[in-house]
């Protein structure tokens, strides 16, 4: 905004805003997932165990490229055109319980506590029992 434009403002007593995500504006608010996605993964943590993580890729039958790694606003923001595996990672709560239901009609839902737990045995046991459920090969979801 020009110099002059923002001391009227700041005399009128006026607050100014600044978007965080601009472009929300523009159309880009919906987030879709292409074809080619068949494990939809939501984590709020920025740091992901790669080996862990094609340790599962290599157990689902599936590759690197057929999954989609989203944060708990971008979940929000997401349009499934298509039953999908949806995995949880941690508390995921940016996500109200109406958007988790939503997540949850003909998706099949997995989660886990956090990437931290997933070290210990007995969590990553609980995991491979919950993955076992179904399969994300070519012939399945």
């Amino acid at each position: 905004m020009p110099l002059r434009r923002t001391l009227l403002l700041q005399q009128m007593g006026i607050e100014q805003w600044i978007l965080r995500r601009p472009q929300a504006l523009k159309g880009a608010a919906a987030i879709a997932v292409g074809e080619a996605v068949k494990l939809l993964i939501i984590s709020d943590d920025e740091h992901l165990p790669t080996a862990l993580l094609h340790d599962i890729y290599r157990a689902l039958g599936i590759q690197y490229e057929n999954s989609l790694i989203l944060n708990s606003e971008q979940a929000a923001r997401l349009q499934l055109n298509k039953p999908l595996a949806v995995w949880f990672v941690g508390q995921n709560s940016a996500l109200s319980a109406q958007q988790l239901a939503a997540l949850g009609d003909n998706n099949t839902l997995v989660s886990a506590e956090s990437w931290q737990q997933l070290k210990q045995a007995t969590a990553k046991r609980r995991l491979w029992q919950q993955l076992q459920q179904f399969q994300l090969r070519d012939d399945g979801l």
